[in-house]
């Protein structure tokens, strides 16, 4: 992908119209403007956006997802609602469960702050994924977040993270399928248990 001789190419959404018809037979798509696309393989991804609950809940805006406070993760739209992962507006944080669980436990604390009367903190925020992709071979990103300076926003927390490298040797890669195990186990325990 990407590169002169690749065997993928990514039309975004921005630089089409819409797809309006699909023909299966000729592995053709028609977009709103009338231009047609034939590859051996078509992958149509739509829009993210929150659930339909959130729609019929009336906690989504024109984005189509659910604004929150970042700090509480409350609803802009409705107090004492309070919606976390991938519905809603979480800036910088990837929508992955590792950072819906992150979410989740800086929403738990405020919500108890907040019954308590008791002033919500600051809160950080953490991401990390592994992909298994080969018998030997792992890879990795990691990034730390935190609230902007005038609390409108999470934010990467400079220099705090990154991705397997690269040109990682075949031992870092045989070393991170190893973390991507221990990742899952202790990730599944903390969620579940």
């Amino acid at each position: 992908y990407g590169s002169g001789n690749a065997m993928i190419e990514w039309i975004s959404g921005d630089q089409l119209a819409g797809v309006v018809s699909l023909d299966a037979g000729s592995n053709t798509v028609t977009t709103e403007f009338g231009d047609r696309y034939q590859a051996d393989v078509l992958n149509i991804i739509p829009a993210q956006k929150a659930s339909p609950i959130a729609f019929t809940a009336d906690l989504t805006d024109s984005t189509g997802w659910c604004p929150v406070n970042p700090q509480t993760f409350e609803s802009t739209k409705y107090a004492n609602i309070h919606v976390i992962g991938d519905a809603c507006t979480a800036s910088a944080l990837p929508k992955s469960g590792y950072a819906a669980n992150s979410e989740a436990k800086v929403c738990a604390a405020a919500v108890v702050s907040l019954l308590n009367g008791n002033t919500v903190a600051n809160p950080s925020f953490s991401n990390g994924c592994y992909s298994v992709v080969g018998e030997d071979y792992g890879i990795s990103i990691v990034a730390i977040y935190r609230l902007s300076d005038d609390g409108q926003l999470i934010e990467s927390v400079p220099n705090s993270g990154g991705t397997s490298p690269l040109n990682a040797s075949d031992w870092e890669h045989k070393l991170a399928r190893q973390q991507a195990h221990s990742w899952y186990n202790n990730f599944t325990q903390d969620v579940f248990n």
